[in-house]
């Protein structure tokens, strides 16, 4: 079984100072980086995601600072496939399912941000329905920790949650 790590959004507006600070968002940090370094040493695919919101947008604008990927993140994440989404399924309108189809990816891993919104609606995408889905639920991070565990709760009907 090939598997990818999925990286969703782990921009600066979910960090202090940001537009849209997440709770425990510094810890879903920490625990996404140890994620890529484990599949780094796997051998697995690894594909970051960045949602770009209109440049007039509350937060994740288009050409702001907020928008762009955390530092460690980006580091993190240099040479790999970074894909630009528009909307919360990372799989909509973008290149995700080729790449991992081309890559004969049949399991996938996602970190990231905000649990309750694009985690969620990655990991139950149509376009996933095939793939054996797993949600790190350390690596993630919501407006609040309660609702966080709340989706992980949720989600684990459907994925598998570690």
């Amino acid at each position: 079984m090939k598997t990818a790590l999925i990286v969703v959004d782990i921009q600066n507006d979910y960090f202090a100072g940001g537009r849209f600070t997440l709770e425990d968002s510094e810890q879903a940090l920490a625990a996404a980086l140890d994620a890529i370094a484990q599949a780094k040493q796997a051998g697995d695919v690894i594909v970051g995601i960045q949602h770009i919101a209109p440049s007039d947008g509350p937060f994740m604008a288009k050409g702001t600072h907020g928008a762009d990927l955390h530092p460690a993140i980006a580091e993190a994440l240099e040479g790999y496939d970074v894909i630009e989404k528009h909307q919360a399924d990372s799989f909509l309108d973008t290149a995700l399912g080729q790449i991992l189809a081309a890559k004969d990816i049949s399991a996938i891993r996602l970190v990231g941000m905000m649990t309750q919104h694009c985690i969620t609606h990655t990991a139950l995408s149509p376009e996933a329905a095939d793939l054996d889905v797993t949600i790190v639920g350390g690596g993630c991070a919501a407006p609040t920790a309660l609702l966080s565990n709340i989706a992980l709760s949720g989600l684990a009907g459907r994925c598998t949650v570690a």
